[in-house]
């Protein structure tokens, strides 16, 4: 029989610069509870979560885009979540069951209350991550998967499937959908620098797997046209027929790196405006660089969990 355990304090779990909490709120404690605290149905509610049918800095009007993408609360939100998960399972420690009446929000991050806890097990790591799902799509998206952003949905995939959540938990506790726009290049560069410089000295094989595995490669430059900024960024011109992997790769890297290279020319766009449009131009990219580095045993050591 596996042995029982339960939370009796606050316990903050460091993530970055965030705080996901586990606590024992008795009647008595939920008195004392700031007024800024809110079930996490009523912060979804009242907090918009997705920036909807959006378009880009630099589009054309002619080509101008649909764009859904997380607004910085929701990518809050949901990595204080996954983070209060991923700690207790780190310490060996499975909540029984998790309802949506369980995840309080204060300040824009959540908070595990009372969750009634057991012995870390496979199958309740993946129950847990099921039961998160649940919730995340009913509270975030109200079930109306149609509109999630195809880099979010690989992370709900990642949680649902047996083999990925168990091995996949550091992708799905730091995953790139859920990172801040100002840490986006800082999270890119730690792993183009393994995939690029270190892996082909030390693991040549598994190097090879990874690019081989990364999206893009054959299209990138398509989705450069009609944006102008990315056009700019990248230094696209007329019949650009540029392909591979490795090109796409270091293309970004020189985009992400010279982003604010024309800033003083007036332009006005921030950092963070060059970062949105590259994330939802390629939104899978940072997404599947963790998951191929973690199958080759590379992406812990960068702990990107400092930033993400």
């Amino acid at each position: 029989m596996s042995q029982n355990f339960k939370s009796y304090s606050w316990i903050c779990l460091t993530f970055g610069s965030d705080c996901g909490i586990i606590s024992d709120l008795g009647s008595s404690t939920m008195g004392q509870l700031s007024a800024t605290t809110v079930t996490i149905a009523q912060y979804t509610a009242i907090t918009t979560m997705m920036h909807k049918n959006k378009m880009l800095i630099g589009e054309h009007r002619k080509v101008r885009g649909k764009h859904n993408y997380l607004t910085e609360k929701a990518k809050l939100l949901l990595r204080t979540i996954l983070a209060a998960l991923h700690f207790l399972h780190e310490d060996d420690k499975c909540p029984k069951k998790i309802t949506k009446s369980d995840i309080f929000v204060k300040n824009g991050r959540a908070e595990l209350n009372a969750v009634d806890l057991c012995k870390k097990e496979d199958d309740m790591i993946l129950q847990n991550y099921k039961e998160v799902h649940e919730i995340i799509m009913e509270t975030v998206f109200q079930q109306n998967s149609k509109d999630i952003p195809e880099d979010v949905m690989h992370l709900l995939r990642l949680m649902t499937s047996r083999a990925t959540a168990i091995d996949m938990k550091y992708v799905i506790y730091t995953h790139a959908c859920l990172v801040p726009l100002e840490n986006r290049e800082a999270f890119f560069m730690k792993m183009y620098k393994q995939i690029t410089k270190v892996l082909p000295e030390d693991k040549p094989t598994a190097h090879k797997k990874i690019l081989q595995a990364l999206p893009y490669a054959l299209d990138w430059y398509n989705k450069l046209q009609g944006n102008s900024l990315l056009e700019e960024l990248f230094m696209w011109k007329e019949n650009d027929s540029r392909k591979g992997i490795t090109c796409f790769l270091n293309s970004y890297r020189n985009a992400t790196t010279h982003d604010m290279d024309n800033y003083c020319t007036g332009n006005g766009y921030t950092s963070d405006d060059y970062q949105l449009v590259l994330w939802v131009t390629f939104p899978m990219l940072l997404p599947r660089m963790q998951e191929e580095l973690e199958k080759a045993g590379h992406l812990k050591i960068l702990k990107l969990h400092s930033m993400a």
